[in-house]
């Protein structure tokens, strides 16, 4: 439609044809979690209304999955702190969660594959506050998202 509201024909999108990602919420089994973690549930912000969460040192979540991308999402906050990130046994990160207002449905952390293969994920909280005013240390994870 342009700006007078006159009507072009229907044509066919052109492009190069896309696989949907796969989407692991924190509620599926899918994850799994070592240690403390409370999952919160009837969040609107929260992806399919769940969010999980520890402070407790060494807690972690996990997952594998046979792509070449991943995603992981959390929320990001006051009360957050830092957690380490192992792919494939190697560590590749720390991240730090720590936001002076909460922050919901964030990609904290991705990695691109060169090739598609079988990959695995492993995020353990360390029980350091995030940020220079951070408050806590607590890590969440709200889902992954996984791309061929």
């Amino acid at each position: 439609v342009d700006g007078a509201g006159n009507r072009s024909e229907l044509a066919t999108a052109k492009g190069p044809v896309a696989k949907p990602a796969l989407i692991l919420d924190d509620a599926q089994q899918a994850i799994s979690f070592s240690g403390n973690w409370r999952r919160e549930s009837g969040l609107q912000p929260a992806y399919q209304g769940t969010i999980s969460g520890s402070d407790e040192k060494g807690a972690s979540f996990s997952f594998a999955f046979d792509g070449s991308k991943f995603t992981w999402f959390t929320k990001l906050g006051d009360d957050c702190g830092k957690a380490d990130v192992i792919i494939d046994g190697q560590r590749e990160a720390v991240v730090d969660t720590y936001s002076a207002d909460d922050i919901w449905g964030v990609g904290v952390y991705s990695k691109t594959f060169p090739a598609a293969g079988k990959h695995s994920v492993k995020v353990t909280v360390l029980g350091e506050h995030g940020g220079p005013r951070g408050k806590g240390t607590l890590v969440y994870v709200d889902g992954a998202r996984i791309e061929q």
